[in-house]
């Protein structure tokens, strides 16, 4: 299920939790209409007071219902609102729910078919969840007849029934937008899809006016894998763990057939590639790719070192908004510093943005706060100058200690991650600090991090539910470790924060484009006005024009 933490205006996706049986919830809920495959076992009618006359199609309704004997329950809020439930015996594609749940819209004026559009964001509040406000979504079906219509189920053929007489409704065209804010998170793995594709492959939903049937809209996005260089093993796994639930859904009609028809679509996207002349990997900021640099030398490296355990035993552990800043703008000119192998690095605003998580203007004020300080960890060595960003240079402190920072044990210096995007930075704060030391009870990482235990328990929910720490009892007391990484990959495929930081590096290099060609363009006017505001050389005579 998933919380509303603003009172049910917005259900994001990160606040995803395991459903609680035994009490309620102080906030609102909705419960996820499809499970990881984009397929759902009932069908959900939400009857809307503003879009209709709910109680006319609530009679109508649950009329014709009973006249096909099928089973169902209701609940009502206490706006007026309607749901209808009809469980399935069998699951079947979010689509195929959308499509009976659009038919019967037109017939009855106040249903809304949008919860069962996306695969990856279709919810409603089930009975008991908190009203916005004020009250609960509560039952008024009997409980044994409710229990009952969850127990036996419908036979499917039962959907057929109740649009036998509705012609096909066309697809709702759906570009799902990116909401690409200028919090930007450097991007992980090999390569990656199109944020335009990786929405399709999550939600399901696509332009009609770009693919006319889900057929053309999935070949697409197996076409886009193959271009980006995907193992067709990773986009399989991908479906099958509920990654890409929207792709998924779409494969659902090949049942136990769905690698081999993944397959013949695999071999189609390469074919017209090739026919096309495009190479297997796409390259540049659409598809970013980590590199490893250059190797620093020992010296170098030691330097570095001596930075990052001044930032371990320096940073306060609880942070304002300038606080935070710098600590990630200097985790960004540090990680950037490892790849290039030396102290000096040289990147522009869009860049550091992209790893620090700073919205790019404010890039330069905070880079200018570092070099003010009283003993500065960062100098400007060169200003910035046309296409050539400004030099910034690492200062390391003078310490004789021994360096026993966490970093020094071999963990690479991170700034922000791209799953952090939707999780936030206190989430952050948290894993990193398992990372660097596991097995920290709740306690224990609230006085690691400066948060208070509610804030860390919050956090720690909130990782735990997207698999990206566990717990285990030591003691008597719980104590948290982190998974593998590759759970931050996945886990930021799932919630859509990969397709946003493309989406981002995709602007970031339009702007960047843009400033290319107007430095080129005030370079030819420079040139320009300095011919036409100097005097020119005089004209050649020709030879019979010279005095003998």
């Amino acid at each position: 299920m998933r919380v509303s933490r603003d009172g049910g205006k917005t259900y994001p996706h990160k606040w995803v939790r395991e459903l609680n049986a035994e009490k309620l919830l102080p906030m609102p809920a909705a419960v996820h209409l499809h499970d990881k495959h984009g397929c759902g076992r009932v069908l959900v009618l939400d009857l809307d007071q503003a879009a209709g006359t709910v109680a006319d199609d609530y009679t109508s309704l649950t009329h014709t219902l009973d006249s096909l004997g099928a089973m169902w329950f209701a609940d009502a809020s206490p706006s007026g609102g309607r749901h209808i439930y009809i469980p399935l015996t069998d699951a079947v594609s979010h689509t195929v729910l959308a499509d009976v749940a659009r038919r019967l819209a037109t017939l009855y004026p106040s249903i809304d078919p949008s919860p069962h559009y996306s695969a990856d964001t279709g919810c409603i509040r089930p009975p008991g969840s908190v009203w916005k406000r004020g009250g609960h979504q509560r039952l008024i079906t009997d409980l044994k007849d409710a229990i009952a219509a969850t127990a036996i189920c419908n036979p499917n053929h039962v959907l057929d029934s109740l649009v036998a007489d509705v012609p096909p409704q066309p697809l709702p065209s759906a570009e799902p937008s990116i909401d690409v804010d200028v919090s930007a998170y450097v991007p992980e793995g090999n390569s990656h899809l199109s944020p335009r594709l990786a929405t399709i492959a999550r939600t399901g939903l696509y332009d009609t006016n770009r693919y006319s049937s889900p057929s053309e809209a999935r070949q697409a996005v197996i076409t886009g894998a193959v271009r980006a260089g995907l193992p067709q093993l990773d986009v399989i796994r991908r479906i099958e763990t509920g990654i890409w639930p929207g792709l998924a859904a779409m494969y659902r009609r090949y049942a136990t057939g769905q690698r081999k028809a993944l397959g013949r679509d695999w071999a189609k996207a390469r074919t017209w590639l090739s026919q096309q002349g495009s190479k297997s990997v796409q390259s540049g900021t659409t598809s970013p790719q980590v590199t490893g640099g250059r190797l620093p030398t020992p010296s170098t490296h030691m330097a570095l070192r001596r930075i990052e355990r001044h930032l371990t035993h320096t940073e306060p552990p609880a942070m304002d908004s300038s606080t935070r800043k710098r600590r990630y703008l200097l985790r960004a000119l540090l990680a950037a510093a490892h790849q290039e192998g030396s102290l000096t690095v040289a990147r522009g605003c869009r860049s550091l943005a992209i790893a620090s998580g700073i919205d790019h203007t404010k890039i330069p004020a905070t880079l200018n706060a570092l070099c003010a300080e009283p003993h500065p960890l960062v100098r400007r060595i060169q200003d910035a100058q046309g296409k050539n960003a400004a030099v910034y240079e690492l200062l390391a402190p003078d310490e004789s200690t021994p360096d026993e920072s966490p970093w020094a044990k071999g963990l690479p210096v991170e700034a922000v991650r791209p799953v952090f995007r939707i999780l936030g930075l206190t989430a952050a704060d948290v894993y990193e600090t398992l990372e660097l030391y596991p097995g920290l009870t709740g306690r224990g990482l609230a006085r690691a991090t400066g948060h208070s235990p509610t804030t860390v328990l919050d956090a720690l929910a909130l990782l735990h539910s997207h698999g990206l720490i566990t717990a285990k009892t030591s003691g008597g007391n719980t104590v948290w470790s982190v998974t593998s990484s590759q759970m931050l990959v996945d886990a930021a495929d799932r919630l859509g924060a990969t397709a946003i930081v493309a989406a981002l590096i995709l602007r970031y290099r339009t702007e960047r484009l843009a400033w290319w060609a107007w430095l080129a363009e005030q370079a030819r006017r420079r040139q320009t006005e300095y011919i036409s505001h100097n005097d020119l050389p005089p004209p050649l005579w020709e030879p019979h024009g010279y005095a003998a």
